[in-house]
């Protein structure tokens, strides 16, 4: 009994062994696939200009984006090869040149959102508007610097003795400014730094440019940026320029900046819808500043700008108005020229505005070559030349000078003219070429304080970064 027990508390106390089954599995990856978001952008078109070789790429901010497209222009300049420079050529829109941006699944959870790409802007250049003046007139455009430093002796140029030959280098000054009749004058305002502008290829500064005070908004430019717009025009080497009235700061701020930098003024007197008497308020004013400060700042005075054309007053009433300015001006102390500028055939449909009767002592013709449909860009030079020898057929007892001319970079095409950035430049350059640079050019920015016109082409006259 005793080793039953015995054998009984010896099992119980040995060790016991509990054997589970075993199961091995193979091995299992779950994967766990994440798509990052995808973004497709199409950015805005480009433009490529090839100049003698050069490349010069513009993003064209002023086309809707959503449409990938490329423009290529290639331009040689007649200098350095005889063929005329080829037309501007568009690719058609393919898939290739879609700027897409493609986010790739992975398989690793991301653990952070894609980045997505956003097509570029471009904002519209602002200025400070100042908080007194607001500029009345609706014609100016232009800035140019002179390379003259300051407190030079500023050397005026006398109209009359300008060349008036009719031959291909004919080297008379043109200012012109756009008829509202065929088309309002353009410029590129102080946006200064225009868009819509091309960069610099070479080309040789005129004599003179059209300069506004006026904002894109319509406001007056501060007296900063009028400073600086005088500065960029000096640098360039233009010795002149063009203003057509007296508001927005011109005889505060533009005409003593001229002064100190050597350029000269062709000062505009605005004339309006309201006619002939439209002008008496900025004569007060000119007046005032001529006794003040001498006339030496004047290349000469414009009464009216393209008046006649308008049909804001008759031609008798235009002369005795003119009259009565020069007898004002004088007796306040000025001894310069007086003129009225009009396109040529103004002057041809009415040769008592030129003829020895008449008070102006020059002509002064704003000829555009964009409105005759029979001519493309390459032509504007011959154009307005041809327009001058007409003029100075009819005005035969004036020397006739050109107070405005120019090209638009954008707009409607008209005939075989097409604007753009390319035929301005061609068109200036052939400008340039048949005057010898001596000219007016319109203008210095574009100016979108402008309506666009019936053509679309009144705010892109801006050429100031054509020039070297």
């Amino acid at each position: 009994m005793l080793f039953l027990l015995f054998l009984i508390n010896l099992v119980l106390s040995a060790p016991v062994k509990y054997v589970t089954r075993v199961h091995t599995a193979n091995p299992v990856t779950v994967t766990n696939t994440y798509t990052t978001g995808t973004t497709t952008v199409y950015l805005p078109p480009v433009e490529i200009f090839v100049s003698n070789g050069v490349s010069y790429t513009f993003t064209k901010t002023e086309s809707p984006a959503g449409q990938p497209t490329t423009i290529t222009s290639v331009y040689n300049d007649p200098a350095s090869a005889e063929t005329q420079p080829a037309e501007t050529t568009e690719a058609a829109p393919t898939t290739e040149a879609a700027p897409t941006t493609e986010a790739a699944p992975t398989t690793e959870a991301p653990t952070t959102e894609a980045p997505t790409t956003e097509a570029p802007t471009t904002e519209a250049p602002t200025t400070e508007a100042p908080t007194t003046e607001t500029p009345t007139t609706g014609a100016e455009t232009t800035q140019a610097e002179t390379t003259q430093t300051q407190n030079t002796q500023i050397k005026a140029v006398d109209p009359t003795t300008l060349s008036t030959s009719t031959t291909s280098t004919s080297t008379t000054p043109v200012p012109t400014t756009t008829s509202t009749s065929s088309t309002s004058s353009s410029s590129t305002s102080t946006s200064s730094t225009s868009t819509s502008q091309s960069d610099s290829t070479g080309l040789a500064a005129p004599w003179g440019i059209v300069y506004s005070p006026y904002a894109d908004d319509g406001n007056c430019k501060t007296s900063d940026v009028i400073n600086s717009d005088l500065e960029l025009i000096s640098s360039k080497g233009i010795s002149h320029i063009r203003v057509y009235s007296t508001d927005c700061g011109t005889l505060t701020a533009v005409l003593p900046k001229c002064a100190s930098l050597g350029i000269k003024v062709n000062q505009g007197l605005w004339m309006s819808s309201a006619g002939v008497d439209s002008i008496d308020s900025q004569v007060s004013d000119l007046v005032t500043y001529i006794k003040n400060n001498g006339d030496d700042i004047f290349d000469f005075i414009t009464v009216g700008n393209e008046a006649i054309i308008e049909g804001f007053c008759t031609v008798d009433d235009l002369l005795s108005k003119i009259k009565s300015v020069k007898s004002t001006l004088q007796a306040a102390g000025y001894n310069g020229k007086f003129t009225t500028a009009e396109p040529p055939v103004s002057f041809d449909n009415n040769p008592s505005l030129c003829d020895s009767d008449s008070p102006i002592d020059f002509v002064s013709i704003n000829p555009h070559s964009y409105f005759n449909t029979d001519i493309d860009a390459s032509q504007a030079g011959s154009f307005i030349m041809g327009q001058k020898q007409l003029v100075e057929n009819t005005c035969s007892g004036k020397s006739v000078v050109i107070t405005e001319t120019g090209y638009p970079s954008q707009g409607n095409t008209n005939g075989l003219n097409v604007p753009s950035k390319k035929n301005q430049d061609i068109a200036i350059r052939s400008i340039i070429s048949e005057t010898n640079g001596e000219v007016t050019i319109l203008t210095t920015y574009n100016d979108f304080w402008k309506q666009p016109g019936p053509y679309g082409i009144e705010q892109y006259f801006g050429s100031i970064t054509l020039f070297n």
